[in-house]
């Protein structure tokens, strides 16, 4: 489960680059920036995943929690908490090229995605500690 880890923190990671890209007015003008969000996605999963195979890295939950509530607090700031209901929700159905999905279904299929994420990573660190405590 170390690979939905990885899944889960990078794409709270390049959600916050794209949404930080998307400030650039110059730069959203010139490049859909929902794919620079999945983009993104792919290449720093593949990075971290390559790097953990030589490197144990720690997203247990609590760094995943952490990652989460600062990751949302930047884009609260750089948003606010009005727009931060729409702006991710129109990155990422530009990136799926999904324009008849309305921004409530995105917003909804990703607080579950992040929600159940959490949960998942809740139950998988919990398991692996068991683990560890009893082969110890």
């Amino acid at each position: 489960m170390k690979y939905f880890n990885i899944l889960y923190n990078s794409f709270l990671w390049s959600l916050v680059i794209a949404l930080t890209s998307f400030k650039s007015e110059w730069l959203e003008m010139r490049m859909n920036i929902g794919l620079l969000l999945f983009g993104v996605w792919i290449a720093l999963f593949i990075i971290l995943s390559l790097i953990s195979i030589k490197k144990t890295l720690n997203m247990s939950f609590i760094f995943s929690i952490i990652n989460l509530i600062v990751c949302l607090g930047y884009l609260a700031v750089l948003y606010g908490i009005e727009r931060l209901s729409i702006v991710p929700a129109s990155i990422i159905r530009e990136g799926l090229n999904m324009t008849s999905v309305s921004f409530n279904t995105i917003n909804t299929v990703l607080i579950v995605f992040l929600l159940v994420g959490l949960v998942i990573i809740f139950f998988t660190s919990a398991s692996n500690k068991k683990r560890r405590d009893i082969f110890s």
